[in-house]
C-alpha cells in the first residue's frame, strides 16, 4: 500500500513459457499533446493561468506524488520541532516558539525541496554520462570488431592465392 492509503499492487499471472512482447519504442505511440494549438506562447496571460488552477489541483494524492514532496516535509516538520523546542526552553514563551516554529517549517522544507531536487538534477545527469558512455564503448568495439573482420578478410584472400 503507498502513502496515504491507494490499492495494493497487482499480481500478473506467471506462466512457464516467457510470451515475447513485440517492442514498442516512444516514435512508434501516438503523442499525448496535440502541437497544432492556436495559441502562440506570448499571448499566455497571468489571467489564462489563473483560470487553469481548480481546487481539484489542491489535492493530497498530487503533492505525495510530486518528487520531493516527501523530504521537503520531513525536513520542514523536523525544522519545526527543533527549532520550536529549543526556542520554548530558551526564552520560555509559547507564543514566540510557535512563530519560530513555522518559520522553520517554512525554511527546512524549502532547502529540503531545493536539495532534494539538486540531488536528482545531478544523478539524472550522471545517468547521461554513463549513457554517453556506454553508447561510446559499445561504438568503440563494433570498430575493434569491423577492424578485425577486414583483416580477417584480408588474410582469407592472401591463403586463396
Amino acid at each position: 500500500m503507498g502513502w496515504f492509503g491507494g490499492s495494493p499492487s497487482r499480481v500478473s499471472a506467471v506462466s512457464e513459457v516467457p510470451e515475447k512482447k513485440e517492442e514498442t519504442f516512444l516514435e512508434d505511440l501516438p503523442p499525448k499533446f496535440e502541437d497544432n494549438e492556436t495559441k502562440r506562447p506570448d499571448e499566455a496571460t497571468y489571467l489564462a493561468a489563473i483560470n487553469k488552477i481548480s481546487l481539484s489541483d489542491f489535492t493530497i494524492d498530487n503533492y505525495v506524488t510530486m518528487p520531493c514532496f516527501r523530504e521537503a516535509m520531513l525536513t520542514g516538520f523536523s525544522a519545526m520541532g527543533v527549532l520550536g523546542v529549543v526556542t520554548l526552553l530558551i526564552h520560555k514563551s509559547p507564543g514566540r516558539s510557535v512563530n519560530i516554529g513555522i518559520g522553520g517549517f517554512f525554511l527546512g522544507s524549502v532547502i529540503g525541496f531545493e536539495q532534494c531536487r539538486s540531488i536528482r538534477r545531478r544523478s539524472f545527469q550522471n545517468v547521461e554520462k554513463a549513457k554517453q558512455a556506454n553508447q561510446a564503448r559499445m561504438q568503440s568495439k563494433i570498430d575493434d570488431r569491423q577492424e578485425n573482420d577486414d583483416a580477417l578478410e584480408k588474410f582469407n584472400e592472401t591463403q586463396r592465392k
